[in-house]
């Protein structure tokens, strides 16, 4: 009898499972595919929404989120169930603090937070949980470190101007909003 329930293997073919690294970069671009044509979380065979504190990453290397990220952001988000974190990364300071240096990152830091008034504003809206994260440094090195921290990112949003300007790389899932 105990013969009967031994794993028997199969000569000729095996199969191999991917790797989790693919796996997920493919379910998160089917994913995103399917939520661009108005499919929700239920449509893509995802949990309730929050529930399992999944994020989407919105970039800006400006003080102000361009209004085709936010809306692009924020329909993702809704129909994938996800948190929006809305980063805003500043220029890296000079190691010197000068009184330009600090006026100008205090007035990044005043227009930063006001556009992220107006997505929280929008999000409250759309039903969408959100946060709002000021950073200063290289964008690439910014995005990669706060993605560790956050854990459980989907993917990255951000405008393919600001990024093309700043030419930061993520490894993970990036998509770019023309506008």
């Amino acid at each position: 009898m105990a013969e009967r329930f031994r794993d028997k293997t199969e000569t000729g073919v095996r199969r191999r499972r991917l790797s989790r690294l693919r796996e997920f970069l493919e379910d998160t671009g089917q994913a995103a595919g399917m939520a661009e044509e108005g499919l929700h979380g239920a449509d893509l065979g995802l949990g309730p929404p929050g529930g399992a504190n999944k994020k989407i990453v919105v970039v800006s290397t400006e003080p102000e989120f361009a209004p085709a990220l936010v809306s692009q952001a924020l329909g993702v988000a809704g129909r994938l169930g996800t948190e929006v974190v809305a980063l805003s990364v500043g220029r890296p300071e000079a190691e010197s603090e000068s009184a330009h240096q600090v006026k100008s990152r205090e007035l990044f830091e005043t227009r930063a937070q006001q556009s992220a008034e107006n997505f929280a504003h929008l999000a409250r809206e759309a039903g969408v949980g959100f946060r709002h994260v000021i950073r200063f440094g290289r964008p690439a090195d910014i995005v990669g470190s706060e993605c560790a921290r956050l854990r459980r990112v989907e993917f990255v949003l951000a405008v393919k101007e600001q990024r093309g300007r700043d030419g930061f790389h993520v490894s993970m899932p990036l998509f770019e909003v023309i506008g």
